[in-house]
């Protein structure tokens, strides 16, 4: 895949630890010029400094800025060129029983998970702006999208809306060479979840992911494979899908997210 995505431009969210930032890291070992977006500068400039090749740009930004979203993009394609793909990794997950629920909080979720996809989108595919026959849209859901797990429901609504979301942009872009899916995964060891592991304590949490994940704890690297794979021309036919990885876990089992 390296000759593919040598010197072609990604835009990457959430970019600044975890899935995002492997993502990155992977794109650039394969040749590509990345465009970091996130909110930490400090970890973003780091992330620069240590990415293969040259050419990478990060910007710093609240994902839910819209306005800046495409004051952002505007400058990326003005100054590295036009986009090839685009992964929207950025994201919160918090438990939240309905009789608990804080409705500020709500649409904070909604508004980092889906909404700004929507923003990113809308910019990223204006004429002129992507390269039409490669541009690939990926956006990270989870598997809690299709689980039944209490405390769950705005963060699972906003998951789920990110597959619907791109399944119908699938169709209504497959005409102009723009594809468009989501990776559904289940609990991945990144620093967004490692709360959950001080809440357990080391020996439970990884007696329950054994219990879980019968193929073991998920990896942002493991992630960021099928990630580039879906940006890639290996899965050119590939469009408006929703692919799970589960590690051969049931799917109402493997999130620790309301497990005490």
């Amino acid at each position: 895949m390296k000759e593919y995505f040598k010197d072609r431009i990604y835009v990457v969210t959430g970019a600044s630890s975890g899935i995002g930032e492997e993502i990155c890291r992977q794109l650039a070992q394969h040749g590509a010029k990345i465009v970091a977006f996130g909110r930490d500068e400090n970890r973003l400039q780091t992330l620069i400094s240590e990415l293969e090749g040259d050419s990478h740009i990060f910007v710093t930004l609240d994902i839910k800025d819209t306005l800046k979203i495409e004051e952002s993009l505007n400058f990326v394609v003005n100054k590295k060129g036009k986009l090839s793909g685009l992964v929207h990794s950025a994201g919160i997950a918090q438990t939240m029983l309905l009789r608990d629920t804080d409705i500020l909080k709500a649409k904070e979720i909604l508004d980092i998970n889906l909404l700004s996809f929507f923003a990113l989108a809308k910019s990223a595919l204006k004429m002129g702006r992507y390269e039409k026959g490669f541009m690939s849209v990926v956006a990270l859901s989870s598997i809690a999208a299709f689980s039944n797990q209490a405390a769950l429901s705005v963060y699972a609504a906003s998951k789920a809306g990110l597959n619907a979301a791109c399944a119908s942009l699938a169709s209504e872009y497959a005409k102009r060479g723009v594809r468009f899916n989501t990776i559904a995964p289940s609990y991945v060891t990144t620093p967004m979840t490692d709360s959950f592991r001080q809440i357990l304590g080391d020996d439970k949490y990884y007696k329950k992911i054994k219990e879980i994940m019968p193929f073991g704890e998920i990896l942002p690297k493991d992630v960021a494979q099928l990630a580039l794979f879906l940006l890639s021309h290996n899965s050119s036919k590939i469009t408006g899908e929703c692919i799970k990885i589960t590690s051969g876990g049931d799917i109402n089992e493997n999130i620790l997210l309301s497990t005490k």
